[in-house]
């Protein structure tokens, strides 16, 4: 289930929202600054032992120049997702033995 972000910003990062994926772990969307560019970043993160939800390198970060196209390529790619997830909807369970 996807929530609005529990953090306030930091400095150049802006965590703008963050997505349940289940068994510890996250998808952060953060809006972010590095060597003068600003990104859009959207990566796991994991949570550690001592409760704290760390990044991996499982990721993206576009850069916000390329917003409206990212934007575009998912509206492209919906149709292909709704189709799949209807036809996952549609599959059986393996019968038991």
């Amino acid at each position: 289930m996807a929530e609005r972000a529990e953090q306030p910003e930091t400095g150049d990062e802006v965590l703008v929202r963050v997505i349940d994926r289940g068994l510890g772990g996250r998808i952060h969307i953060r809006v972010s600054h590095f060597k003068d560019r600003d990104y859009i970043d959207v990566r796991n993160f994991y949570e550690s032992d001592d409760g704290q939800w760390l990044p991996t390198r499982k990721g993206i970060a576009v850069p916000v120049e390329l917003y409206q196209e990212l934007l575009d390529a998912l509206g492209a790619a919906k149709a292909e997702v709704d189709k799949r997830i209807a036809a996952d909807a549609g599959k059986q369970p393996p019968a038991k033995k």
